[in-house]
């Protein structure tokens, strides 16, 4: 007798839609809307991977002009310090996508938490300047090196009317020791974003005019992103289809204005997937 094996993509998406649906009526259950962000750039690699990245935004299968958020390096010589750094910066912004302080030091990529409440609040206004003369298409929210914060950094951080953006899906695509490969790029993603489907079930996801925001996070320094970023969108529509993640029209963001309106409702919230406030 010959049976009927399920495959596993579509056995993983029917057990989503039955978790979610325990839930969350369908009727009631708002459609996903992914919105990418990039962090430490912009790169002045020899590979371009910036410039590679905002080439695949622009034009790719998926969604063609895909708007983001770009956390950048606005002092380091070595990223927005740097004439080439400033041109890749004003080429972010002409294409309609945000860019937002990540470090505002001349030494880069430092931890905030590392920096005097002082040192901190002057880097991060010296950053977001440089970045306002510029272009126009500047965000107010920020988000931390290596995602290291604390109370005393946030009170910072809200004494400049900036908010911190964290992300409910990472890539983990920030660490580079020689290897620019990802082995277990789609399970990492998919194991992120059955965190975000029970978030939503759980009631922990704001929805933003009639669309669920999830925050994703790249890094557009990294080669193989660059190399891979259009598989990378199409990873994260089939694998939010599989845990059973209902996709708006279109799934990533097309308009700067609604995005940057999504991402500070985000920051305003707190309301992260799954990021907690770390222990003392």
């Amino acid at each position: 007798m010959s049976r009927f094996i399920l495959p596993t993509t579509a056995f993983r998406r029917l057990v989503g839609l039955f978790v979610l649906a325990l839930a969350i009526p369908s009727a009631y259950a708002a459609p996903v809307r992914f919105l990418l962000t990039f962090d430490d750039g912009p790169s002045l690699w020899s590979s371009q991977p910036t410039a590679r990245i905002l080439a695949q935004l622009a034009d790719n299968p998926v969604t063609p002009g895909i708007k983001a958020i770009f956390f950048v390096q606005t002092e380091h010589e070595s990223h927005g310090g740097s004439t080439e750094g400033e041109a890749l910066i004003r080429a972010e912004c002409w294409a309609g996508h945000r860019v937002g302080v990540h470090a505002g030091t001349v030494e880069g990529h430092i931890p905030h938490t590392e920096l005097p409440s002082p040192e901190l609040a002057r880097s991060l206004q010296t950053g977001r300047a440089h970045l306002l003369a510029l272009c126009d298409n500047v965000s107010s929210l920020i988000r931390p090196p290596d995602w290291l914060f604390d109370d005393r950094t946030a009170a910072v951080y809200r004494s400049l009317g900036m908010e911190m953006l964290l992300a409910d899906v990472r890539a983990f695509d920030g660490k580079i020791y020689g290897w620019y490969a990802s082995l277990r790029r789609r399970s990492n993603i998919t194991n992120e974003l059955e965190r975000v489907r029970d978030a939503i079930a759980a009631g922990r996801m704001p929805v933003v005019d009639g669309v669920t925001p999830v925050v994703v996070g790249f890094h557009d320094t990294n080669p193989y992103t660059a190399s891979h970023m259009s598989e990378y969108l199409q990873i994260l529509v089939e694998e939010a289809a599989a845990v059973g993640l209902p996709l708006a029209d279109p799934p990533f963001y097309t308009n700067g204005r609604a995005l940057e309106h999504a991402a500070r409702l985000r920051g305003e919230r707190d309301s992260y997937a799954r990021t907690e406030w770390p222990t003392p």
